[in-house]
């Protein structure tokens, strides 16, 4: 008896994990190329500029890349930033976020322990939500609805928050973030654009605009090239285990959207 259940023992955790491994290979082709934002995450009237992909702004923020699982040579961000109009500038409730695809919460963050400046995960609802890869679209610097928690439905389109930009040294900051991550079993979250997942309707809104995809992103080749300055570690930021940028790094690593000089 005792050895019936070693061996059943030793064989489901055989073919847990053949599934698990089976599950962490990189993301395919048809993965990559997924198309689920179906609204913009925020008022694209409310904003002035978006930082581009691979950019100098912030901080270091990389990770393993969606298509080879590798990561990139030099400090970078892999984020885009949101640049509000300057009316915006230190407020709290001024500036919704809205959810960009119907899925759920799946991980909420208090960054450096502020209630009201958290980040937010939201994951797209599939036909085969028992299977762990999965696409997370991220926000930064958010103040959640209180109504909402890890594991809430919400649709595309649904206000979800608001930006936190009462941030900085004079409480009174101009930008907040967001990021796309792929999650499977047994790797680091992989990294891409948000932009390369939105569909050709929520393009087009940002092309009223004159925002294309294309303009919001830097190449690889051109970052190794031109890599961004930093700071000394330590220096630059609440988190001394982070690679900051000097201020001035990416002042032109910004697309400007057009209606703001309107």
């Amino acid at each position: 008896m005792k050895r019936y259940f070693l061996f059943a023992f030793f064989a489901i955790v055989g073919i847990f994990t053949i599934i698990t491994v089976g599950f962490s290979r990189l993301p395919t082709v048809a993965e990559q190329s997924q198309r689920f934002i179906f609204a913009s995450p925020f008022d694209l009237s409310q904003v002035s500029a978006l930082s581009q992909y691979r950019s100098c702004i912030g901080h270091d923020y990389r990770g393993p890349m969606v298509a080879t699982g590798k990561f990139e040579a030099s400090p970078r961000s892999l984020k885009h930033y949101v640049k509000v109009k300057p009316e915006f500038r230190g407020t709290v409730d001024a500036v919704p976020v809205f959810a960009p695809f119907d899925g759920q919460v799946s991980l909420v963050h208090d960054d450096f322990g502020a209630p009201g400046d958290q980040q937010i995960w939201l994951t797209p609802h599939t036909d085969t939500p028992e299977i762990p890869r999965q696409w997370q679209f991220i926000f930064f610097h958010i103040k959640l609805d209180p109504a909402l928690g890890k594991g809430s439905t919400v649709a595309a389109g649904q206000k979800i928050g608001t930006a936190n930009l009462r941030r900085g040294p004079d409480n009174a900051t101009d930008n907040f973030d967001i990021a796309m991550k792929f999650t499977r079993p047994l790797h680091r979250p992989a990294i891409d654009s948000v932009f390369h997942h939105m569909t050709n309707e929520v393009l087009k809104e940002y092309e009223e605009f004159n925002i294309r995809p294309a303009d919001l992103i830097i190449s690889e080749e051109y970052r190794d090239r031109h890599a961004c300055p930093f700071l000394p570690m330590g220096q630059g930021g609440q988190d001394p285990n982070t690679i900051y940028f000097p201020p001035e790094a990416g002042s032109n690593e910004y697309i400007f959207l057009q209606n703001f000089y309107k």
